[in-house]
This record gives C-alpha cells, structure tokens and sequence, in this order.
C-alpha cells in the first residue's frame, strides 16, 4: 500500500475514537453540576427509586427557587380537623389515575411562576377535577383563574403566601370564573383589574370540602370517593431536580410548605400521583397514560415516617355547583322590524345596580352606538343601515346575554326597475 494510503488509515482509526470521545465528554447528557452529582450518590447511596436532572428550577438562583412554594401553616378549626375518610374502610382498588381514561379528570400542568401561590394552583385544580367530574367536559376546555384566588380573596399573595383552607372557603362560597376574566401575571395583582368586572355573578364553585385522614389509606379511601384532592407537603433542595421516578428525600435542606393537588396512587409501586405547578420542564415525562411532564410519584413512606410529611394536611372537594348570584336580566323589545331606510333605534335593559352588562352586534348593517357596556339599567342605542338589497335580511344583537332580533325588510321594487 502506498505510504499516503497507510498514513490515512491509521489517522481514521486514531482520529475518530478521538474525536468520538470528545464528543461524549463534552455532551449536555453528561455534564452536570455538583449539587446534581450529589443527589444521584445520595439517590444510590439509600437505594430510592428516582431520577435526579437539571430541571427548569435547579437553573433558578435560590432566592427564586422559594418562590415556587408559598404554602402557610394550616388553619385548624377550633376543634381540630374534622377528619371523614378512615382507614378502616375497605380499599381494594389496586391502582388508580384520574388522568387517564375512562376519568380524565386532570387539566393540563400549569405554572406559577415567580409566585408563591402554590395554594392557589392546588385549589384552583381541584375544583377544575371537580367540574370535569360532574359535566364529563373536555379536559382543555376548563381553565379556571388563579389570579382571582391571590387578588380578590384575601386568603393570600404572592409575597407571603398563602392557605388551602381559606382559599376552599372562597372557592365554595364565590366561586371562579374562566382564565380570561383574569388572566394569571403572577404578581399581587388589584382586584379591580379583573377583565371581568363583575366575575362573581357566574362562577363554578364546590359544595364544600372536609378534612382527610393523613394517612395511606385514608388518601387512597378519599381519592376513590371524591376524587382529586388537595395536600400539603415539606420541600427539601433534592425536589427540585425531581426528573422521573417514585420521589423519596434523600438530601438537601428544608426549603418551606408546599401545595399540590393528589390525582391517584398505584400499589404495585408504592407511590401516589401527584400534579405540580411547576410548569412542564420539570417532572415526571410520562405514567401511565401521561405524556407531558409536570406530574410526579411520591412514594407511601414520605406521608407518616418521612421527612416531607406528604399530604400532612389533605382535603376533599364534595362537589360541583355553578353559581349564578345576584344578576339577573331583561331586554326589551326582544325583536324589531325597520324598514329598508334603516335608522337609530334603541332597547332598554333592566337588571340589579352593579350588575355588568354587555351588548355586541352579530351582523355589519347594525353598528351600536352607545351602551355597549355598563353597570345597571341602561339603554343601548343602535343604527341599522340602509338596505340596498332586493331581499328581507334579520340580523341580532346580544344584549347581557339575551337576543334581539332585528328584522329589516327589503327596498321596494320600482316600476322602472326590470
């Protein structure tokens, strides 16, 4: 072989394997960070079951990491908890996801971003498993808004936090409206900016809400009765990096309470199944049924004896109701016939002081001119324009939710016309 030809086979077969391993040392599976490498040995070192990555907030500085929590010390009643679900009763279901078919009881992962309203998120998701429980809705079609717990509850903020309990107490007594009559920024946000000036005059809500037995038994016994619940948790550092697997701690300090929202448990494995708000950059990429990650398994042991003291505090949602408070209405005329000439008319809307109402043309050839919103009785005034066509034409207005019809007839045909 030719000298040139020897060179070049041997420069293949040295430079590849080179270049191959350099490769490899400097790929982003590989490289991780000091805080990462301990709690994989630490995860080997006590034989637990979880995977350990860089995740959306293991990249936060720790001042922004706290703010993914925000959960307050409970408020027990005077008396102490008013405890239903028991241990005693008879659990035989082996596994359980009511994210997964025949339920699908679970709306998509959300973010909280830099807020401490975990409490907020766990609430707001329980009620939205309720109302997909109850109307059998398309799991994406229910967003309900956070922002409305943290600004116009009172139960608490962003800053400082906030509590499960007070938060269920307004979400049985008023109620949530959709996401877009508030949608989340994250930030202690004024009430009075609420895309919706009046939301509470049409929200889902829950019937009430009880205390759980704090223990496996009891969480599993009160998952197959009422479905999703709300729990509490302890967060160490090592959560943080939480990538897959069933979560038991292992290291890391204690970094404050947090709020998540309990949607089954499997036996075989010995875990729960949890929804976090945490966004979908962080979690579990896939049980059973899921496919986007966000959710996590947390083995039975941290609920009694370990350190997180999962579901320490628990509560079940008894039900679904809408409410529909103080405002009601009514519009009249409710149809109307103008000639082709077109011209200003008006209709009068009767309803209770405070109450919003709305009014929006269906059709081009009527334009509202005023009232168009407002609060209380009102008029809204509209212009219907010429008809330059040989047909009769009807067209609506919606006003605060009620139809007006409006007819307009046709130009007359002229003798001269053919």
């Amino acid at each position: 072989m030719h000298k040139t030809g020897i060179r070049w086979v041997l420069s293949f077969f040295v430079l590849v394997p080179f270049l191959f391993f350099l490769s490899v040392l400097g790929s982003p599976v590989l490289a991780t960070t000091p805080e990462i490498e301990g709690i994989r040995e630490q995860i080997r070192n006590k034989g637990a079951r979880w995977l350990s990555e860089e995740t959306s907030i293991t990249k936060l500085p720790a001042e922004r990491r706290l703010k993914r929590l925000g959960l307050l010390n409970p408020v027990v009643p005077k008396g102490g908890r008013l405890v239903r679900s028991t241990q005693s009763e008879a659990n035989d279901t082996e596994y359980l996801n009511y994210n997964e078919p025949p339920y699908e009881y679970v709306t998509p992962i959300k973010d909280q971003g830099d807020c401490g309203g975990c409490w907020a998120f766990s609430t707001t998701a329980a009620l939205e498993s309720q109302v997909l429980k109850a109307t059998r809705a398309v799991p994406r079609s229910i967003n309900l808004s956070e922002q409305i717990i943290i600004s116009c509850s009172g139960t608490g903020n962003c800053e400082s936090g906030g509590y499960i309990e007070p938060a269920s107490n307004f979400i049985r007594s008023t109620g949530l409206p959709p996401e877009n009559c508030f949608p989340y920024t994250a930030t202690d946000n004024k009430c009075s900016n609420a895309a919706c000036p009046f939301w509470q005059s049409d929200t889902d809500a829950i019937t009430g809400w009880q205390y759980v037995m704090p223990t496996v038994a009891g969480l599993k016994n009160a998952l197959l009765k009422y479905g999703p619940l709300v729990v509490t948790m302890n967060v160490y550092s090592d959560f943080y990096s939480y990538a897959g697997g069933v979560y038991s701690h292992v290291s890391g300090s204690f970094q404050g309470g947090h709020a998540v929202e309990l949607i089954g448990y499997d036996n075989t494995n010995q875990c729960f199944i949890a929804k976090n708000s945490w966004g979908v950059d962080w979690g579990e990429s896939e049980v059973g049924f899921i496919k986007t990650r966000g959710f996590f398994r947390i083995a039975y042991s941290e609920v009694s004896d370990g350190d997180v003291r999962f579901a320490y505090d628990a509560i079940a949602y008894d039900g679904y109701k809408a409410i529909q408070s103080f405002c009601s209405y009514s519009v009249s005329p409710t149809s109307i016939t103008v000639s082709y000439v077109g011209g200003y008319a008006e209709a009068s809307v009767a309803t209770q002081p405070g109450c919003s109402r709305r009014a929006v043309s269906h059709v081009r050839w009527i334009k509202i001119v005023s009232g168009a919103n407002g609060t209380g009785d009102g008029i809204v005034r509209y212009r219907v324009h010429h008809n330059k066509t040989d047909e009769d034409r009807t067209g609506a207005l919606t006003i605060a939710g009620k139809t007006l019809i409006v007819k307009q007839q046709k130009r007359p045909l002229l003798f001269w016309r053919f």
